[in-house]
């Protein structure tokens, strides 16, 4: 910045960004490369995805760097997560495994990076990277949109062999926590959060109804009505209400009832075999 406070033609934005990798090795070395851009400041390392999306959390960053393949969660699964929060970060994939390349290519994804064979190719696949996120960043809203909808077709390619989890913000451990779908009894849009609700304890989420309803679909989940997402597998009796709807009484602590609205009953009817 020059003497008036104006931003001279020489300084560059600072992308704020958070690295994943299970190699502490292939990390630190990530970390120097994209340091090097000039465009990026590090702020915060993890080896596992949980720790990753605590860090997202905390701290809010512009950009993570995410290795694909991690043990017990892989970038994909980190990336779907993060992607639901609040203010989600843009991403970068970053592997050393071609057949993640191909499947990059062929959904058109430019926030990605094939690890090199040697320094100087990893430096330029890095530094091109960087400044697409910077480009991206200044229509941060459509960028994220595509990202989302790049990582959806991805899962759909390569679903993941564990149950699904669902990432939620514990505010009275101050925590990120991993909850399986089958503990969810039902979603419901509450004000402008979305609420889990499982059979003893509430959470909040920053995930739409209609982003629930995609992920979990496939999982026994089924729209009950505007507002909310309903487990199958905690209805406990079905209740007819004379206009074609329904009230499922839930088998949670509270014997929750919801009501199924005659535009979703169908639907119900045909799950249970009614």
């Amino acid at each position: 910045m020059n003497g008036d406070g104006r931003v001279t033609a020489t300084e560059v934005p600072v992308i704020r960004a958070i690295i994943a990798d299970d190699e502490p090795t292939s990390a630190r070395l990530l970390r120097e490369v994209a340091t090097r851009t000039g465009q990026v400041e590090v702020v915060g390392e993890a080896h596992r995805g949980l720790d990753c999306l605590q860090l997202a959390a905390e701290l809010h960053p512009d950009l993570l760097f995410l290795d694909v393949r991690m043990p017990g969660m892989s970038g994909i699964e980190v990336a779907e997560m993060v992607l639901d929060g609040e203010k989600p970060p843009l991403v970068v994939f970053v592997t050393g495994h071609d057949e993640y390349a191909v499947k990059a290519f062929e959904l058109a994804a430019t926030d990605y990076v094939l690890k090199g064979p040697d320094l100087h190719t990893l430096e330029v696949r890095v530094a091109e990277a960087v400044a697409r996120v910077a480009e991206a960043l200044e229509n941060r809203s459509a960028a994220l949109n595509g990202l989302r909808q790049r990582v959806s077709q991805w899962r759909e390619q390569d679903p993941p062999s564990a149950p699904p989890r669902l990432a939620v913000k514990d505010y009275e451990e101050g925590t990120v926590r991993l909850i399986h779908t089958a503990k969810v009894a039902w979603a419901e849009r509450t004000g402008g959060h979305v609420e889990l609700h499982t059979a003893d304890k509430t959470f909040r989420t920053h995930a739409t109804v209609d982003r629930l309803e995609q992920r979990l679909a496939a999982a026994g989940f089924l729209r009950a009505n505007r507002g909310v997402l309903l487990n199958m597998e905690f209805i406990d009796h079905l209740i007819p209400n004379g206009d074609g709807s329904y009230d499922a009484l839930l088998r949670d602590s509270a014997r929750t009832v919801i009501t199924v609205s005659r535009s979703r009953a169908k639907a119900l009817l045909e799950l249970v075999g009614l």
